[in-house]
């Protein structure tokens, strides 16, 4: 059973054995695309949806703290150093490769 879900700020979800992703300024058409991803992935993922004008540090480290990839879209302004990773239009690729090192 699928337990993939998307967490918006300002709300947090317990720990569990999801695989937490965090996204930053992600578009509505990426996550849209990301959402029809979920519904086939064998993996659970906790996403973290953060909006570059949240202004909320508190929240984006917890958010970031046990996350497994922080992916920025490349057009935002935030910065998380030294994990984030900014991506521009392949962002279904950084969620498939984590499928991929599982079932290596």
């Amino acid at each position: 059973m699928n337990t993939s879900r998307f967490v918006t700020y300002p709300s947090t979800v317990e720990t569990n054995s999801n695989h937490r992703v965090v996204l930053i300024d992600a578009t509505e058409q990426q996550l849209t695309q990301l959402e029809r991803f979920l519904q086939t992935s064998e993996e659970n993922f906790d996403v973290y949806i953060y909006s570059g004008d949240s202004y909320d540090l508190e929240w984006l480290n917890y958010a970031s703290s046990d996350a497994k990839l922080i992916l920025i879209n490349d057009a935002s302004q935030v910065r998380v150093t030294p994990m984030g990773i900014r991506y521009q239009d392949n962002l279904l690729e950084y969620f498939e490769r984590i499928e991929l090192d599982i079932h290596a």
